[in-house]
């Protein structure tokens, strides 16, 4: 069972349980729209969020003639390490090889998963590795999943927008939904996404043809998740974090790592004060 995302094709016999902790990461997975971004602070369950809706478009996609539920994703990271070392793991926690597969580590790193009536492809690529980059340019995908949007390139998300809708082909069927999803830290002020979300204005030193591709257009949502935490501040000075009581996911988030959180906030408030 996936708890709020009851599926309605029960013949789909996996057991599964996830239950989102926060409305707006509710929101963003009930969306339907081609491309949603979900921002939001560290720890916040961004990144299982989009793991889980990567598994939940899966369940949903209709059955070609064989009886089964074809989607191919992409998950890219900026990064080879950071692809290993935090992408690929918190996938790894939720889709563990015991009971979904065995993973592929030679690259293009791949989890094929076949269980029941479902077979979902994943992919994860980084684009620190040119083969890579030329591989995302020439798949064709149901969907991909942008992990830390902020780090990637416009023109990156462009190109992603134009691989997927391609599996499975028409004459399976099609895909049932596709898109691309995308989750980030707050970006820097000029950066695409916060010009795009509506956060801020269009910089003056933009041209004309660079502000016209930041034009969120109608199939595009964005979601910003509450702050997790609250600055006091003496003399217009940080001098303080405390944490807030509409942060998402606090119920997995033990007491220490929110105070180490906000330990590691305040000392790099510091540093760049002084």
């Amino acid at each position: 069972m996936i708890s709020f995302l009851e599926l309605e094709r029960t013949q789909t016999l996996i057991t599964f349980k996830y239950k989102p902790d926060g409305e707006v990461t509710k929101s963003f997975l009930k969306d339907d729209t081609f491309f949603r971004g979900i921002r939001g602070p560290v720890g916040s369950g961004k990144s299982v969020a989009c793991s889980i809706e990567v598994f939940r478009r899966a369940l949903q996609q209709e059955k070609s003639a064989d009886g089964k539920r074809k989607s191919r994703w992409a998950i890219i990271r900026n990064t080879n390490p950071q692809l290993r070392t935090t992408t690929i793991k918190t996938w790894l926690d939720w889709f563990p090889e015991e009971d979904w597969g065995r993973f592929q580590w030679s690259v293009p790193y791949t989890h094929r998963i076949t269980k029941s009536d479902l077979d979902l492809e994943v992919i994860f690529l980084a684009l620190d590795r040119p083969e890579d980059v030329k591989k995302l340019l020439s798949l064709e995908l149901t969907g991909i999943w942008i992990n830390e949007a902020r780090e990637i390139p416009k023109s990156i998300i462009d190109a992603c927008t134009m691989r997927v809708g391609r599996y499975p082909s028409m004459r399976d069927g099609g895909p049932t939904w596709t898109g691309v999803i995308a989750d980030t830290n707050a970006p820097e002020e000029d950066h695409w996404w916060a010009i795009m979300a509506g956060d801020v204005p269009v910089p003056d030193h933009i041209s004309r043809e660079e502000a016209l591709m930041l034009v969120k257009p109608d199939n595009w949502s964005f979601y910003t998740q509450p702050s997790a935490m609250l600055e006091k501040k003496e003399n217009g000075i940080t001098i303080a974090y405390e944490p807030t009581d509409n942060a998402e996911n606090k119920s997995n988030l033990t007491e220490n790592i929110i105070l180490i959180l906000l330990e590691v906030k305040l000392k790099v408030g510091l540093m760049f004060m002084f």
